[in-house]
């Protein structure tokens, strides 16, 4: 699958995630911006771009999510985040007008919005709005990588996956009734390889990490989606290592 469809209205087709960079854009620039754009469909598990290709468009989830992950010299990957619905993506190698410096792909059927780099440098003539909203989200994003490296370097893997199970949460930002309080949640379309992706550990490792917290009460799974029951615990595994 990799269907192209029409451009359309900014908040439609687009739908800038609450308090993102993007979302602060003058209803004009963000109607101009839907009509420069255009929305194609990805089948699960596709290539958006691959690390190095030329960074000819901006993209926006629009339905689905987003795996973004870079090949390290030795040929392995790091799964650094999954974007949900709202969140942009590529936009370092946009703002720094050369090439993608990871590579995305998609997690289960999804839509992105795509919008020519070409034609956002015009778009930015009027006003300087979309240079700042990049420059932001590039620095959001470099301090996310720094973050990223940071947890890398924890000796164990309980430190690791812990730091990468809440970093998800995070992003994500999903919330579901537990026991008469919202929890956070990652959904069952983030596997347990992914999360060995993101913290440098085996699926079994994995899977055997996370049964133990079950039993501890950190955690809980329902329909396999992971809920954070007790999430001070979770970041005392990595601040005992002094991250």
């Amino acid at each position: 699958m990799n269907v192209s469809r029409p451009p359309g209205t900014a908040r439609e087709r687009i739908g800038f995630r609450q308090g993102s960079e993007f979302s602060a854009l003058s209803p004009v620039v963000a109607s101009r911006l839907s009509q420069i754009g255009s929305v194609r469909l990805y089948g699960p598990n596709e290539f958006i771009y691959l690390q190095d290709d030329a960074a000819d468009h901006l993209y926006f989830v629009r339905s689905g999510h987003v795996r973004l992950s870079y090949l390290l010299e030795d040929g392995s990957a790091v799964l650094f985040a999954i974007l949900p619905p709202g969140d942009s993506f590529g936009e370092l190698g946009v703002f720094a007008g050369g090439t993608h410096h990871d590579m995305a792909t998609t997690v289960g059927t999804s839509s992105v919005f795509r919008v020519p780099a070409a034609e956002l440098r015009d778009l930015d003539a009027q006003g300087g709005e979309m240079a700042l909203a990049l420059g932001r989200t590039v620095a959001r994003r470099y301090r996310s990588y720094i973050a990223l490296t940071r947890s890398l370097g924890l000796k164990t893997l309980n430190g690791r996956l812990s730091q990468a199970l809440l970093r998800l949460c995070d992003d994500l930002g999903s919330t579901v009734p537990f026991e008469g309080r919202q929890v956070p949640m990652v959904g069952a379309f983030v596997t347990q390889s992914d999360l060995g992706m993101m913290a440098r550990g085996a699926r079994s490792n994995v899977n055997r990490a996370l049964k133990s917290w079950e039993r501890s009460g950190w955690i809980a799974v329902r329909d396999r989606a992971i809920l954070i029951v007790n999430r001070p615990r979770l970041e005392a595994l990595w601040l005992e290592e002094g991250l």
